[in-house]
């Protein structure tokens, strides 16, 4: 498996993935409102409005996995289901981690909805302490008529170094 930054071309398949993999980990976690903004065509406009720094983890130019990268901060981290458990997201976050130290980013950080336990347990597998748990807006469409809606979430922090 190898990781390159996102081009073009890997639009749609990283989005089916990351459609399907926020619903496995985050649907039973939010507001029953929040789904409206979650189907597929949703999942093109968060894209679009988001500001992050995008590398797929492929193998046979099949995309398995990607991971975001902002600032400080490792946005998101979404693995294939057929990938999952065979060191993907392992090597998506050693991949984040590095880039972020290359960066010069001494302390970083993420973020968790709360009850997420499967990337709970890797993050704490991986080093990363929890800093605090509270209150967060969850994503909407700049286009929605909502209010926002908020579901607690962790942030996780890690001193990390080349």
């Amino acid at each position: 498996m190898k990781i390159r930054p996102f081009q073009t071309s890997d639009r749609r398949a990283m989005l089916n993935l990351w459609h399907q993999g926020w619903h496995d980990a985050h649907a039973h976690l939010v507001p029953a409102t929040i789904l409206e903004y979650r189907t597929l065509p949703y999942f093109f406009v968060w894209m679009d409005e988001c500001p992050d720094d995008f590398f797929v983890l492929y193998e046979e130019e099949q995309i398995v996995g990607f991971v975001s990268l902002s600032g400080s901060e490792i946005v998101k981290l979404y693995v294939n289901r057929e990938f999952r458990g065979k060191n993907a997201a392992w090597l998506l976050m050693e991949f984040a981690e590095a880039t972020l130290a290359s960066n010069g980013i001494t302390v970083a950080e993420l973020f968790c909805t709360e009850g997420n336990t499967r990337a709970e347990r890797f993050y704490i597998r991986r080093g990363w302490k929890l800093s605090r748990v509270f209150e967060d807006c969850l994503w909407l469409p700049n286009s929605a008529s909502k209010k926002s809606q908020t579901v607690k979430t962790q942030h996780f922090i890690k001193t990390i170094s080349l």
